[in-house]
């Protein structure tokens, strides 16, 4: 394994700017394999004055290049090169622990050791514990140690392993003697509430039943409850949606408890907002796909346009739910627990069939480290550098890709009742909303100011 490594090729980089514009630069021993690996990827330029390659500034330079060109290649920051203030010999503290074959690594964070760990073999983020760990083993310890001080960091063998306990992922269906009543609890597990839905009335009903003891509870007349929603209400500014929230779970615990329906016809329910959804131009669609260059993001973002589904639908699919053959997408479980299917364009085929063939997923569509889910947070921040990247001023989110899909494929002539169907909506009413947006309709009615002659 080591003599593989040292055997490799290797790409130096550097951050430098060329005109005006952050980049990477790209330096390397002329090689003909090499040059054909590095044109492929997007945004490459080679500077015939500066006799360099170089691509679009990213985060984490070493490890997109690594992916992109399948490992082949060791790629490595220019030793004079430091795009931030540290500390020279900066620690990083290390324990080998054999019964996991792992070597844990602790240090203060620093974007660069990132980058070379992520060189190492088997590299993995504990989450929970906030701490890295690589495959462990005598080549891979010497390894780590020859490229942190090949980097001018200092390693130091340390028990840290047995200083983190971990952190386990906290069970939504398991409570304590504060928390929801068993009964509550059971008959939303058995009505089948999502994990998210049983969070937020968690959340709701602590607040609500500290203010009283069991007693007061099983008397509280409508009139008091009514009070106390009114007194949250106006001591904040939350949305809607919130405060829409507390007011099902409040009745959800009466009718469940006390079998008793609670009348909320003086309760303060929040006028509904008629805001129109944010919809993209074609010309600002087309920007951010090629503002965006890692194969994964991109691919993430053209399947969201381009099919219309739902950002919990998109880390929620797993390979084996892409139908090449008869060019589907099958959306099992989306909002409502409702499955459904969609059609997967031409041009999604080929980019999806080269994004599986690069990253070799094996669950999921969209997997992050160590195998698991790709998280919603993680496209978020996928869309937001992209719209920074594209000078797009718009406060979109990802759901604004959804809302963009459905109205471009009106403006397009597609029937809204299909449209109803590959969105998933319950109501067509719903979709009609997209109507007040297309272009089509708007540009359709000519003002009068036009039928006044003016120049």
């Amino acid at each position: 394994m080591v003599n593989k490594l040292l055997a490799m090729k290797t790409i130096f980089i550097d951050r430098v700017i060329i005109e005006g514009k952050d980049r990477i630069k790209l330096q390397f021993k002329f090689d003909h394999e090499l040059v054909k690996d590095i044109k492929k990827l997007p945004g490459i330029n080679w500077d015939a004055d500066l006799r360099y390659w170089h691509l679009p500034d990213m985060e984490h330079p070493i490890t997109y290049l690594r992916k992109s060109l399948q490992s082949k290649y060791r790629v490595t920051y220019q030793e004079k090169v430091r795009d931030y203030t540290r500390t020279n010999n900066q620690l990083v503290f290390y324990q080998e622990v054999s019964s996991e074959d792992r070597i844990y690594l602790k240090f203060d964070f620093n974007p660069e050791i990132i980058d070379l760990i992520k060189t190492l073999d088997n590299y993995y983020w504990h989450s929970g514990r906030k701490i890295w760990s690589i495959k462990g083993g005598k080549k891979n310890h010497w390894m780590f140690i020859k490229v942190m001080l090949a980097n001018n960091f200092k390693p130091i063998a340390k028990d840290i392993y047995n200083t983190f306990e971990t952190k386990k992922k906290p069970n939504p269906y398991k409570f304590t003697n504060t928390d929801l009543p068993h009964k509550l609890m059971n008959y939303m597990v058995l009505k089948n509430y999502s994990q998210r839905t049983i969070k937020i009335y968690k959340g709701h009903l602590s607040v609500f039943l500290k203010n009283w003891n069991k007693d007061e509870i099983k008397d509280l007349s409508s009139e008091r409850i009514t009070e106390f929603v009114q007194s949250i209400m106006s001591a904040t500014n939350y949305s809607r949606s919130y405060q829409n929230q507390m007011i099902n779970a409040i009745k959800l615990y009466l009718r469940v408890m006390q079998n008793r329906k609670l009348d909320s016809s003086d309760l303060p329910r929040p006028k509904k907002e008629k805001k129109l959804p944010i919809v993209l131009s074609r010309d600002e669609i087309k920007l951010i796909i090629k503002n965006t260059y890692n194969l994964k993001h991109r691919t993430i973002i053209s399947l969201i346009y381009g099919t219309g589904i739902r950002l919990g639908e998109t880390v929620n699919i797993m390979v084996r739910d892409i139908d090449f053959q008869r060019k589907l997408i099958h959306i099992k479980a989306g909002k409502g627990k409702k499955d459904r299917i969609v059609p997967l364009p031409e041009i999604l085929v080929k980019q999806l069939k080269l994004y599986l063939n690069q990253y070799k997923p094996i669950e999921y569509l969209f997997e992050g480290w160590g195998n698991r889910q790709y998280s919603p947070r993680s496209v978020q921040s996928i869309l937001k550098k992209a719209l920074r990247e594209a000078n797009i001023l718009k406060n979109a989110s990802v759901h604004s890709l959804r809302h963009t899909f459905a109205t471009h494929s009106l403006e397009d002539g597609i029937d809204i009742r299909l449209i109803q169907e590959i969105l998933g909506h319950r109501n067509i009413k719903t979709t009609e909303i997209y109507t007040h947006i297309s272009n089509a309709n708007i540009l359709s009615i000519q003002s009068p100011i036009d039928k006044l002659g003016l120049e």
